[in-house]
Parts: structure tokens; C-alpha cells; sequence
């Protein structure tokens, strides 16, 4: 009878040892991630706002050879050269950056990451240089002189870069073939 009352006790330690082991460890549940989000697509353009410019240049394979004033075309991000003539004599010429906004990586429970927006940049080619429709709301870095111009936008729908300086046919030869005439 004393051989039997050392089995619950051996059945019960053993019990209790199983318990405390098992809450002792911690199960990993591996997540599902769902697809990292697209990212948004480039836009660019040139316009003018008073005088139309003698000629338009830039080495950005996206926009034709005859482009249109005021027309959005979709472009690769990177850094292009540009120039345009205000007269035959007188040019702006210099860089501008297009940037995209990237997609959000995908989220928990397969729920894929939300899209980047699309930028857009519409190049005014005015005589002045480049102006932004609302200079005091511009969430952009500004830097001018009368012949010279700097401007960083990275704000929601506008990611771009622009550094221009004026300039003559006299002070400099012109990098490229018109794409208007």
C-alpha cells in the first residue's frame, strides 16, 4: 500500500513540473507581410506664364522632341539638363532633379503597403526664372539672385530639385539642339 500512495505523489510532481516547463516558454506565431506598396510615378512639364521662350532644351529621353506648354509627361526620376532661350541671345540653363515617393512597406496579415503618390514638376520658363505659383505656402528651400536660382520642394506631390543660372551665347555655348522652334 506504501508502493501506491508514492505513485499519485510521483504523477502529481510530474504534472506540476510539465506545467511550470510549458509556461515557462513562449510560442512564436511567424506573421504573413503583405507586398511592399508601389511607388508613385514622376511627371514633367514646361510651361510659360507671359512670354513663350524663343527655344526649349533638355536631355530628359521622356519628353518629345516637339513638347506641348502646359502638358504633364511621365518621366523617369533623375537629374536632367535643361536650357531655354528667352531670346536669341539670352538663355536659363542648368539641373533639375525629379524624385518619386516610394511605396509603404506591407503590413501584418498579408495587407500590402500603401502606394507612393506621384510627383510633378512643370518648369515655368520664364524670363525671370523659375517661379512657383505660391512662393509664401511653398514648403521648399529658396535660394535667388537675378541671375542665378536654387530651389528644393520635397512636399507631398512636389519632389524635385532645381539649380539655374542666366546667361549668353557670348558667355557660354549652348549644350543642346532645340526640342521647339
Amino acid at each position: 500500500m506504501k508502493h501506491l500512495m508514492k505513485r499519485p505523489i510521483f504523477f502529481l510532481l510530474s504534472f506540476f513540473m510539465l506545467g511550470s516547463v510549458l509556461t515557462g516558454c513562449i510560442f512564436i506565431e511567424e506573421m504573413d507581410y503583405g507586398p511592399h506598396g508601389r511607388d508613385g510615378k514622376a511627371y514633367f512639364g514646361i510651361d510659360y506664364d507671359t512670354f513663350e521662350p524663343y527655344s526649349y532644351w533638355d536631355n530628359n529621353p521622356s519628353l518629345p522632341n516637339t513638347p506641348w506648354f502646359g502638358e504633364m509627361y511621365r518621366s523617369s526620376p533623375g537629374t536632367y539638363n535643361f536650357e531655354y532661350f528667352i531670346n536669341q541671345d539670352e538663355y536659363w540653363y542648368g539641373t533639375y532633379t525629379l524624385r518619386v515617393n516610394h511605396g509603404q512597406p506591407g503590413q501584418a496579415n498579408n495587407m500590402p503597403g500603401l502606394d507612393g503618390t506621384d510627383t510633378y514638376l512643370l518648369l515655368i520658363c520664364n524670363r525671370n526664372g523659375f517661379y512657383f505659383e505660391d512662393w509664401e505656402n511653398c514648403a521648399c528651400t529658396r535660394t535667388s539672385t537675378e541671375d542665378s536660382q536654387t530651389i528644393e520642394m520635397d512636399h507631398g506631390d512636389y519632389k524635385f530639385s532645381i539649380e539655374m543660372k542666366k546667361t549668353t551665347v557670348r558667355e557660354r555655348t549652348p549644350l543642346g539642339n532645340n526640342k521647339l522652334q
